[in-house]
């Protein structure tokens, strides 16, 4: 299994390029995020809740699920 870093890396990786292309209005499904980490469930569900407190990612919840994306900054 690759370090933690590398995993979060390129998580953000993705979540920015999906981020860029809706201007942040819209997530990115968890597909992507699983093909990346290879983990079961709860663990993938743990990793990610733990980079959420982190301020790493966010959570949207739109109508029809989940997704994930970058946090809003405000600069």
């Amino acid at each position: 299994m690759e370090n933690i870093e590398e995993l979060e890396r390129k998580i953000i990786e993705v979540l920015k390029i999906d981020f860029e292309r809706s201007a942040g209005a819209n997530g990115t499904d968890y597909g992507k995020i699983d093909d990346i980490l290879n983990m079961n469930l709860e663990d993938r569900n743990a990793f990610l809740d733990r980079m959420a407190k982190e301020n790493k990612i966010a959570y949207l919840n739109p109508v029809n699920g989940r997704m994930i994306t970058l946090p809003k900054r405000n600069n």
